[in-house]
């Protein structure tokens, strides 16, 4: 049977198998078992994004490292770049982590729910070249039918320059993740010298993701209207464009009521309509490494912040 044949029925097979099941662990656990043996891969699994990295998921196959950093291996390679990573050779990848020697050749697909990465699907062989385009293109397919996976939620604010929104915005208790880039604009992979022009429709933003058993979404909303003036157009202290406009964009829809309330109480406050965009989020691009946790690296770098305000972060707790 040809490869395109055996994905075809595992892709029904688990389609129908997994159909309204919600337990994300107990479906990872059987699509992993269901490709491995069908293909009989030498090691067949998912690693889970948790805390800023990659956890051992449900897999089929021999020990394996159970934390895996972003941009680490393959695996974090392909959650940073947020696309499939086909590895015809292991020894031959840069920076490749070494779980097994046995390991020769390694496909990892990213699931990508509500606009973040979520898990990847990792698999390898013992062979070199094991994987190409069509166990690429069926094994992208396979993760989309996968439920939502994690209980941390996401949401992406824009604040002006993204430098010191990032660092403020991590510092609350309950934020688990965050990087900075550029949503919702006009075109693909922008960099940040193209965003920098304006002509792109992207705003600079901060990709948070928190844990709403410690910190709600309002929460993090709230603090956010004390790092911003959100009667400002296109502009955050010294910062001008319409890169540096404010925004809320969420990637679930049942987020956009807490939104819709929180900025309508803000607006209250000033009695007129605020300038702070509120949309679905269309896309997401991570900026260069360099302005990712910019302030961590620079402590004396630009920042149109208030330091007090990241005394108000460090102490900010959600008590409601």
């Amino acid at each position: 049977m040809k490869k395109e044949e055996s994905y075809s029925l595992l892709y029904k097979q688990i389609k129908s198998l997994i159909a309204g099941e919600n337990d994300s662990i107990a479906v990872m656990s059987n699509v992993a078992a269901l490709i491995h043996d069908t293909f009989r891969f030498w090691w067949t699994g998912f690693y889970r994004v948790e805390g800023g990295e990659l956890i051992l998921g449900p897999f089929q196959g021999p020990v394996a490292c159970m934390h895996i950093g972003f941009s680490k291996g393959v695996c974090g390679t392909a959650w940073k770049e947020r696309r499939t990573v086909v590895v015809p050779d292991v020894e031959q990848f840069p920076g490749h982590i070494a779980c097994s020697s046995e390991s020769r050749s390694e496909i990892v697909v990213p699931v990508i729910q509500k606009g973040a990465v979520v898990a990847v699907l990792d698999i390898d062989s013992r062979e070199l070249n094991t994987f190409d385009e069509v166990d690429a293109e069926w094994l992208e397919k396979i993760v989309l039918l996968l439920p939502p996976i994690g209980s941390e939620r996401d949401v992406w604010l824009a604040a002006g320059c993204f430098w010191g929104a990032e660092k403020y915005l991590k510092l609350i208790e309950g934020v688990t993740f965050t990087e900075v880039g550029f949503a919702n604009g006009n075109t693909e992979n922008p960099t940040y010298k193209e965003v920098y022009t304006d002509q792109t429709g992207y705003a600079e933003t901060v990709h948070l993701r928190y844990n709403p058993s410690v910190v709600s979404l309002r929460f993090l909303l709230e603090m956010y209207f004390k790092a911003i003036d959100p009667t400002s157009l296109n502009k955050q202290g010294e910062d001008e464009g319409t890169r540096y406009r404010t925004g809320i964009y969420y990637g679930n829809l049942a987020d956009r009521a807490v939104i819709d309330e929180v900025v309508a109480e803000e607006a209250k406050k000033y009695g007129l309509p605020l300038c702070v965009e509120v949309e679905p989020l269309r896309n997401f691009y991570r900026a260069e490494e360099y302005h990712q946790d910019y302030l961590d690296k620079n402590p004396s770098g630009y920042c149109h912040l208030p330091v007090a305000l990241f005394e108000l972060a460090k102490k900010a707790k959600d008590t409601k």
